[in-house]
């Protein structure tokens, strides 16, 4: 079976289904993963085969454009703010593949015959290309199901696309989506969904030293992932040094993970701070007693299968719909204010995170249900099934 993977050329899109491609190749199949030229090297280095397409997009800056730094959501209703993010995200993914990887992807597709287009959900290249050659395209999600509302806006959003390539729709969502939220944590709309166990993969690593010895009393990370400063600049994360000072007086180690970039940010922190830099989430967080974060999927999923409490700080819509999803599970509170919240309210609510250990049980029964969920080899055989029973249905 030969399986055409398409992803937007960011990291915290593509690291998530890396796990998938790897279980595809173990099992025998042929994989590609189609992305920008400039994001080759990343795909390689996860050991799989990258397809150049299309030139070069700047994704961060076009994301910026159309936040304008401004604060476009600060006196929006919940409700408008949801809709402007889903338009946001589709405006984005429409322009990336029309203009830069559609052609390519659909060229190359045509001589090479996929039998599966695996996506993530804002590469709309992959069903596109699915379309065209009439063969099953797979959604995967990472995180909560926030791009669902998406299949509301496919005429709106892509009708260029689908004009230039004779379709009447492309059907952004898929045949089917993969789903790594256990059902406490996902959506229940009538979508197909299969399960996934998420597989944490953030890249190339190597054990730091320090942490293959316990801790010597609780540790907590402070981490907000690389989107934010990259979307909306230094004055995004301006806030986060306060986050680390508002621990400053809890019995804890605090690990902050944050890329080499932003070290200078917190010079002079406080006495309990053990570590400031780049740290592989997956290989840091089984030693953390919990996490205060900004809503990332990549980050909210990893400290879900490791177990933690989590305190989440959102900023942006989609961090604050994964906010809103986690604290329904009993495994972490929602500090709304993004930037605005002050080193008290952080105080208050880590407090009562490690002073409840219902908290610890939710988290734990919370990554009970995940690892339970099935691995990415055991999907392989029901992606084979999809596959072969979309071919018989289409000799008939």
């Amino acid at each position: 079976m030969r399986v055409l993977f398409v992803t937007w050329a960011v990291s915290s899109h593509y690291n998530p289904v890396v796990p998938l491609g790897w279980a595809l190749r173990a099992a025998g199949h042929e994989v590609l993963v189609a992305s920008h030229p400039s994001f080759a090297p990343t795909i390689t280095r996860a050991g799989l085969p990258a397809l150049a397409a299309g030139p070069d997009y700047d994704l961060d800056a076009e994301i910026r454009a159309e936040h304008a730094v401004g604060r476009w959501w600060a006196a929006r209703t919940p409700e408008e703010i949801q809709r402007h993010n889903r338009d946001l995200v589709g405006l984005q993914a429409a322009r990336h593949s029309s203009d830069a990887m559609a052609g390519d992807v659909v060229s190359f597709a045509r001589s090479w015959r996929p039998d599966l287009v695996i996506f993530e959900p804002t590469a709309f290249a992959g069903p596109l290309v699915a379309r065209m050659l009439a063969v099953p395209a797979v959604r995967h999600l990472w995180c909560p199901d926030f791009t669902a509302g998406l299949g509301q806006l496919e005429r709106r959003l892509l009708g260029p696309l689908c004009t230039r390539f004779g379709l009447a729709e492309i059907g952004v969502l898929g045949d089917v989506t993969l789903d790594p939220c256990p059902p406490c944590l996902a959506a229940a709309d009538g979508t197909r969904r299969l399960p996934i166990r998420y597989i944490p993969y953030n890249g190339p690593a190597v054990l730091p030293g320090w942490l293959a010895d316990p801790p010597p009393r609780r540790r907590v990370c402070v981490t907000w992932g690389s989107s934010l400063s990259s979307y909306g600049g230094a004055g995004r994360i301006a806030h986060v040094p306060g986050v680390v000072r508002a621990l400053a007086d809890f019995d804890v180690e605090v690990v902050v993970a944050v890329p080499e970039s932003q070290r200078e940010m917190f010079a002079g922190g406080p006495p309990n701070v053990r570590s400031i830099g780049p740290v592989p989430l997956n290989l840091l967080l089984p030693s953390c007693d919990a996490i205060i974060h900004q809503g990332g999927g990549g980050t909210l999923m990893t400290a879900m299968v490791c177990g933690l409490p989590q305190l989440i700080v959102p900023t942006m819509p989609d961090q604050i719909f994964d906010a809103e999803r986690l604290e329904t599970t009993g495994a972490g509170r929602y500090l709304p204010g993004g930037e605005n919240v002050t080193e008290a309210e952080v105080a208050r609510e880590m407090a009562v995170i490690l002073g409840d250990s219902g908290y610890r049980r939710a988290a734990r029964q919370l990554q009970a249900e995940a690892l339970a969920m099935p691995a990415p080899a055991a999907v392989v055989r029901q992606l084979e099934q999809i596959a072969r029973g979309h071919a018989r249905g289409r000799s008939r």
